[in-house]
C-alpha cells in the first residue's frame, strides 16, 4: 500500500479508496469473535499495518471514508458491511422525523448523524477529536447532507482547555477520564488539548431553540455533558429523548440516571452499551 493512501484525505472524491475483496475479507477474518481474544488482537494488528486505510464504501446506503486501522466504528463497517450499533439506532428510528433536532456529543465518523440526517433531522454534530471531525464533515459532505453542522469542540461543566487522551488504534475511544487509559484500555494513549463548552453555549451558538433527540457518547464524561445542561438549560429545552452511553458508568463523578429519573426521564430502552430514556409528558 502506498504512504498517501495511510493519511488523511478529505479533499479526494469518494469514490477515491475502493475497499477491494481482499481488504474486505482481511478485516473480515480480523473481527471474527469465534477467534480468542489475543489471536484476534494480534491478527487486527497485522491487517491494520497492511490495509490501514482510507477505504471509501457504502453501508446501510450511506457513504463513508474510513480508517479501520484507526478506529473500532471504521472496523465494524468495513467487516460487516453495515453500520455499528444497529440496536441503538432501532430505538432512536421511531423519534426520527423530518425537522427533529438532533444533538449528537461524541459524534466520531457521524454513524449516527448521518443516520439521523437521513431520516430528515436537524443534526448538530459535535466531536472533541479535530482529525475525526474533519473525517466527520468528510462523511456528511460525501452524502450531500446540508442538515448537519459539525462542531469541533469538546463538551463539559464550563469553558477549559483539557487533554483529550486517544489511542492510535482507536481514535474514537477518546476520553478525559485518565483512569480509562490504564487497565482493559492499557495502549499508546496520547493526549490533545482540545476546547470545552458547555452543551448550553453550543446550543445558543447554533440558534436551537429545542433538543429532540441528545445523544451522548463520550468515554465516561456523560454526567459532565447531561448534567450541566439540564441544571442551567430551561427546562423547554431539556430533551425529549436521551440516548446515554453507560458502559463506562462507573468512570462518572456523578450518577447521571438517578438525577435523571427525579427530572421525569424514564428508561424505555437498552442495549449492552447504552440507554434510551424519554422525558414523561
Amino acid at each position: 500500500m502506498s504512504q498517501s493512501a495511510t493519511l488523511l484525505d478529505t479533499r479526494s472524491p469518494f469514490g477515491t479508496y475502493p475497499a477491494e475483496r481482499l481488504v474486505r475479507a482481511a478485516w473480515r477474518l480480523a473481527d471474527r469473535h469465534d477467534l480468542s481474544r489475543g489471536l484476534r488482537k494480534r491478527i487486527r494488528a497485522l491487517v491494520a499495518r497492511v490495509f490501514k486505510g482510507p477505504y471509501d464504501l457504502e453501508a446501510d446506503g450511506l457513504k463513508f471514508r474510513i480508517y479501520p486501522g484507526e478506529n473500532y466504528d471504521d472496523r465494524k463497517i468495513l467487516a460487516k458491511g453495515r453500520l455499528p450499533e444497529r440496536a441503538e439506532h432501532g430505538l432512536l428510528e421511531p423519534h426520527l422525523d423530518e425537522g427533529t433536532v438532533f444533538v449528537d456529543v461524541g459524534a466520531n465518523i457521524g454513524s449516527y448523524a448521518v443516520f439521523a440526517a437521513r431520516h430528515g433531522a436537524k443534526v448538530v454534530a459535535i466531536e472533541a477529536n479535530p482529525q475525526t471531525a474533519h473525517k466527520l464533515s468528510f462523511n456528511v459532505r460525501a452524502n450531500d447532507l446540508e442538515n448537519v453542522t459539525v462542531v469541533n469542540s469538546a463538551v463539559g461543566s464550563k469553558e477549559d482547555t483539557l487533554p483529550l487522551w486517544h489511542e492510535p488504534s482507536n481514535c474514537g475511544f477518546a476520553t478525559f477520564v485518565t483512569d480509562l487509559t490504564t487497565g482493559e484500555w492499557a495502549g499508546n494513549w496520547t493526549p490533545t488539548y482540545v476546547t470545552v463548552r458547555p452543551l448550553t453555549d453550543i446550543a445558543d451558538q447554533q440558534g436551537l431553540e429545542r433538543i429532540d433527540i441528545l445523544k451522548v457518547d463520550v468515554e465516561g464524561y456523560e454526567d459532565r455533558v447531561v448534567l450541566p445542561f439540564l441544571r442551567h438549560a430551561d427546562k423547554a429545552m431539556w430533551p425529549r429523548v436521551i440516548l446515554l452511553e453507560t458502559n463506562c458508568r462507573p468512570y462518572w463523578s456523578e450518577d447521571c440516571l438517578s438525577e435523571l429519573a427525579s427530572r421525569g426521564y424514564e428508561v424505555t430502552g437498552r442495549t449492552n452499551d447504552n440507554m434510551v430514556l424519554e422525558l414523561s409528558a
